[in-house]
């Protein structure tokens, strides 16, 4: 097991007994050495050697000790705790030989004798002057961390706006893909032939024939059918075949679509004239003209199922697109873009996009003919079909002209794509860093006011040791001595707040401490405003399970939200003229108490604000939901304070009425058995 070590090492002390605090002591120099290599000093106490030619010069170390080994010893105690602070026992050493001892660094004072009545509060300030260096050193090294926590998002927020414009790109690429499929499916449909159908195709090729041939009908079909029962001529064609009492003659030819044939057309009539070699010949043509047309129509049906899963896609798409003319009339819409116009898409393509989109009757701002084809932003509007009623929704749109070949016209293409959720989320992230950077600034704060008034109050108890207690001026300085020790607790607490808990929940803490934690930063504010702070607690501690600044962060945000409802019903008492008659006697309260029961505390916070809709109980936690003015408040206090307690295992109830004030009831679990007395 190690040995347990003090804060101060003290060097050759004559009378190490009569040193009241806890220290270890060396005797020489190789002694302090040894100690000072096991173990990293805060403080270090030892004497300068007395000069050789000082008559009488108290002997403090061993008459061997040179003035080398001293400055040596300093070196290595440098080398090993370099924060470590000296006080300097100055034993009649010549000047230049101490000016070497103080320029070795980390001299906190020097001190005259060992028995200098500010020895022990020498030692004492040393050891604070040393633990300030060590916070400042773990300040500086948080605000590193947080630098380089700052580059890696900034890091990661560039990638993902990269990664956002690439896919911006490839779904613009993809739209204008979609666009050449379009126009090459409508030069095909304006190439189409009469025939839709193969029916309709025998039927045509039966009746153009049956005054030239005498054919009696004519059939079509494909592969994967089944073949007439025909026998085959002298040239390799089925030129005839039974096939019942009225047709014997049947002549078959292939449909060759280059090398691959698509199947087999069929032309018979009447027995008695069997079909001839020029005829066969002549059929064969006809055969090669429905090949061409059934290409045709399988083209034009792959066309129809291009068109349909063009539509698909085109549907497919989330944000409202729209194909508009030069003159802003709708040509095309996809099914988001009528969703949000409110109407079926044949009511809507043909009107003006800005009137069936926004209910505009002018253009929308920005979106001029030299804008269109480029991207642009829109100002806040509320869309016809509903959705955008709660807020105004801020569009960033995409657009991309093309060309229509057969004559000409320019059409735009244009993609609206809803940023409000994103900006408001931007927003909600630069309030975040805001109250991160303002935490970091308070906590700065504390730490150098914490010094002049520690500097101020020891000074103002040093004029009190020399006074009697009689002068007449003994009161001014006491009620001096009590203003600075409540200046230095209020920094204490503002530094208590502002610093950074650990992320696992582990302590074990009692929640009177957190309330008035919370209520030392409230009180500041609230004392300016004439608000009362009416704290009920029990006598005994209340025992809980969790992290204590951030409870104390929850109940200063609700302690806020009842100041700012107070200062909100005294700016409306002085602005409705029936309430002024009554607003010299309304004065605000704030009331804190404590319940407990065998499983929860019970934190219950009242005051008589101006209060809230208690239909609008959901939405106040709702962090892009605010009722103060965004421009003061940004209004996500209820939201971060719930997660709080959440993440402690409690409940959270608020209650409020219009003008008549709000409650709010934190109940968070107690600590019980196995090992933890619930009682107290």
């Amino acid at each position: 097991m190690p040995t347990l070590r003090a804060s101060v090492l003290v060097i050759a002390h004559p009378e190490p007994a009569k040193i009241a605090f806890g220290a270890d002591f060396a005797e020489s120099i190789e002694d302090a050495r040894k100690q000072i290599r096991e173990f990293r000093y805060p403080v270090i106490a030892f004497p300068s050697l007395p000069s050789s030619k000082t008559p009488h010069a108290p002997v403090s170390l061993d008459q061997n000790v040179r003035h080398a080994d001293v400055i040596a010893l300093l070196d290595f105690a440098n080398s090993v705790s370099p924060l470590s602070q000296r006080v300097v026992i100055q034993n009649d050493t010549p000047a230049e030989e101490l000016r070497e001892i103080i320029n070795m660094g980390s001299v906190f004072r020097i001190l005259s004798s060992w028995n200098d009545e500010r020895f022990e509060l020498t030692i004492q300030e040393a050891l604070e002057e040393y633990r300030l260096l060590q916070q400042n050193g773990k300040l500086l090294q948080l605000i590193n961390e947080q630098n380089e926590r700052l580059k890696k998002l900034s890091t990661e927020l560039e990638e993902r706006v990269d990664a956002r414009r690439r896919a911006l790109e490839e779904s613009r690429k993809r739209l204008l893909m979609t666009n050449h499929r379009a126009e090459a499916l409508h030069r095909a449909l304006v190439a189409i032939h009469r025939a839709g159908s193969i029916g309709e195709m025998e039927n045509l090729t039966n009746d153009s024939l049956k005054n030239v041939l005498g054919l009696t009908w004519t059939r079509i079909l494909f592969n994967s059918q089944a073949r007439l029962n025909v026998t085959s001529g002298e040239d390799g064609h089925s030129s005839a075949g039974v096939l019942g009492q009225e047709v014997a003659a049947v002549h078959s030819a292939p449909l060759m679509r280059g090398k691959e044939t698509l199947g087999v057309i069929y032309f018979a009539r009447g027995p008695q004239l069997p079909f001839s070699r020029d005829e066969n010949s002549f059929l064969g043509q006809i055969a090669d003209a429905v090949a061409l047309a059934i290409d045709r129509l399988t083209k034009l049906e792959q066309s129809e199922t291009l068109k349909h899963q063009w539509e698909a896609t085109f549907d497919a798409i989330l944000d409202p697109v729209s194909i508009i003319t030069h003159d802003y009339t709708l040509a095309r819409i996809n099914r988001s873009f009528a969703q949000r116009s409110g109407g079926e898409p044949e009511k809507v393509i043909g009107r003006k996009c800005y009137e069936a989109l926004f209910s505009r009757t002018s253009p929308c701002e920005g979106c001029e003919l030299e804008a269109r084809g480029s991207n642009f932003r829109l100002k806040p509007a509320k869309t016809t079909g509903g959705i955008g009623r709660e807020h105004n929704t801020i569009y960033d749109v995409f657009s991309q002209e093309i060309q229509f070949k057969p004559d000409g016209r320019a059409l735009f293409v244009n993609m609206y794509h809803d940023i409000s959720a994103q900006l408001r989320l931007e927003r909600q992230i630069l309030e975040s860093a805001k109250m991160a950077e303002l935490g970091t600034i308070g906590s700065s704060i504390a730490h150098e006011l914490n010094n002049p008034l520690g500097g101020m109050l020891s000074f103002l108890q040093l004029i009190k040791m020399d006074l009697k207690g009689h002068e007449p001026w003994y009161q001014d300085i006491d009620e001096m001595e009590k203003g600075a020790r409540r200046c230095r607790d209020i920094v204490e607490s503002l530094l208590g707040f502002t610093r950074k808990g650990t992320v696992d929940i582990d302590e074990d803490i009692d929640l009177r401490e957190v309330i008035e934690q919370a209520l030392k930063i409230t009180e500041l504010q609230t004392r300016s405003m004439g608000i009362s702070m009416t704290l009920i607690l029990p006598p005994y501690p209340i025992e809980a399970r969790g992290q204590f600044n951030q409870l104390a962060q929850a109940l200063r945000n609700f302690l806020q939200n009842a100041q700012e409802a107070i200062a909100e019903e005294i700016a409306l008492r002085l602005r409705d003229v029936t309430r002024l008659e009554n607003s010299s006697k309304y004065s605000g309260e704030i009331k804190i108490e404590v319940e407990i029961n065998d499983s929860w505390a019970i934190v219950i916070i009242n005051d008589n604000g101006t209060g809230f809709d208690p239909a609008l109980a959901e939405q106040i936690f709702d962090p892009m939901y605010t009722t103060k003015n965004t421009e003061i408040n940004p209004g996500l206090g209820l939201t971060v304070a719930q997660q709080i307690i959440r993440d402690h295992g409690g409940k959270l109830e608020i209650t409020s009425t219009k003008g008549s004030g709000t409650r709010a009831k934190i109940s968070l679990p107690r600590l019980h058995s196995e090992g933890v007395s619930s009682s107290f």
